[in-house]
């Protein structure tokens, strides 16, 4: 992936009392084709050092396995379009 992608519609929430503590959920839209350019961009997160152990999730909606009913509710008071989420552990 030689360009940077950039990510666009930002919106967080926060879930608090889950097993693992409270969360920040990130909803964005990368303005990609296909999910290998998701993987290209999440990658280029981990080289960076920008996802650790407090990172549960991130990457395509659609591949989300964590707290998936509590997403789906979120992304329903999501105005704009987003293709991706990032699940995260803060105090």
């Amino acid at each position: 992936m030689h360009e940077k992608l950039n990510a666009k519609n930002l919106v967080q929430f926060r879930l608090t009392g889950t097993p693992e503590g409270n969360l920040l959920v990130s909803f964005y839209h990368l303005d990609v084709f296909n999910q290998d350019a998701v993987n290209w961009h999440i990658a280029g997160l981990f080289a960076e050092n920008r996802l650790g152990k407090h990172v549960l999730y991130e990457g395509n909606l659609q591949n989300n396995t964590h707290y998936p009913t509590a997403i789906l509710k979120l992304l329903d008071r999501v105005n704009g379009y987003v293709n991706c989420v990032r699940i995260e552990r803060v105090n």
